[in-house]
């Protein structure tokens, strides 16, 4: 038996799905990622001449915004949401890392133009070679490592990985693939297989999307609750429609400018830190609840206040069972500045120390 890992640059590929929608020629075109492993795992069979390849693990790498606008919640949840999907339901390995927005919009476009801040993503890369290369030293483990990228700093790690008597199987795309990565003479000694091409394999990996019936749980929806929709929560994940995500963003927003002191609505300077950032968790209580309009406040142990919504509540704990003065742990979704409280995720009940 052939044993095969599969290594996926998660934002890599994330950011090139533009092109592979020109490329296939539809703009709703998505990649299942449900399929996508054994997919690859099919083409590097017919390269390596052997039906006997085993598929051992599938590691993406990749990273999600943190401390930034309310604005963008709802396209952070979908990915988080995204990323839920790969690990329950797909059985991925996730190696995922913040980026510190500093309170600011996602999109550059968004932002003021005299802005000068980049979003950096830390570690990603090194993540990936470091878990590729380890694998790789550790007997018995691989001996095939399928990887999906196309930069061309991964050269030293793949060639030290053949150096150890490991095969590399590189998944690339067409417009986004280093020479030395794509080169079929392979100069660098990088690969013992033809680059295989996700261009090439789109028909295979198109995410068809199933549309069913399900009732949106949400307190604030209006019509009928029956709704169609291509979501299939979790257990225990309840299911809110489109309509009332878009309203949850808006309540968010709203909240921050109604209870919290005008101020500044960008982040800081353009400085980027060196650090990889990772978000706090803190403990706190309930200051106020709004529940008419499923929003309150936790006054943090940093004496800072966190805005937090129903949506962000975690691990069994209910809005309508909240009340006031109630003892909290969460992650800062986004740090207080500038007079304006900070915002709050992954709400849950205070779980004490065990004495």
């Amino acid at each position: 038996m052939i044993k095969v890992m599969v290594f996926i640059d998660g934002t890599w590929l994330y950011s090139n799905i533009p092109a592979l929608r020109e490329t296939y020629g539809n703009e709703d075109f998505h990649i299942d990622f449900g399929k996508l492993p054994q997919v690859l795992i099919k083409e590097v069979s017919k390269l390596a001449g052997s039906d006997d390849l085993d598929l051992v693990r599938t590691h993406l790498f990749g990273s999600y915004a943190s401390n930034y606008d309310l604005r963008d919640d709802e396209a952070v949840q979908r990915r988080r949401d995204f990323f839920l999907l790969l690990k329950e339901e797909y059985h991925y390995e996730l190696e995922l890392f913040a980026i510190n927005y500093m309170g600011r919009r996602l999109r550059k476009a968004d932002r003021d133009p005299a802005d000068t801040f980049e979003a950096k993503e830390k570690c990603v890369d090194i993540s990936l070679a470091t878990t590729m290369l380890y694998a790789a030293a550790l007997p018995q483990v691989y001996d095939i490592a399928v990887v999906v990228i196309g930069d061309g700093d991964f050269v030293p790690v793949l060639q030290h990985v053949r150096l150890l008597g490991k095969r590399v199987a590189i998944v690339s795309i067409k417009s986004s693939c280093a020479g030395d990565l794509s080169d079929p003479h392979d100069p660098a000694r990088v690969k013992d297989f033809d680059t295989i091409w996700i261009d090439d394999l789109l028909h295979e990996l198109e995410l068809t999307f199933k549309r069913h019936q399900l009732a949106c749980e949400s307190p604030i929806h209006k019509g009928k609750r029956e709704v169609w929709t291509t979501f299939h929560p979790k257990k225990g994940q309840r299911f809110y429609c489109d309509a009332c995500r878009t309203e949850f963003t808006a309540q968010k927003q709203l909240a921050q400018e109604e209870y919290v002191s005008a101020g500044v609505t960008e982040g800081q300077d353009g400085e980027q830190h060196d650090e990889v950032y990772t978000p706090p968790t803190l403990t706190g209580v309930v200051r106020k609840k709004a529940p008419e309009r499923g929003f309150g406040f936790i006054k943090a142990g940093d004496g800072n206040d966190y805005f937090f919504h129903f949506t962000d509540l975690i691990n069994g704990a209910h809005f309508e069972d909240l009340s006031e003065g109630a003892q909290l742990d969460f992650e800062v979704k986004r740090e207080p500045e500038f007079g304006k409280a900070g915002a709050a995720q992954n709400v849950r009940y205070h779980r004490k120390a065990d004495a």
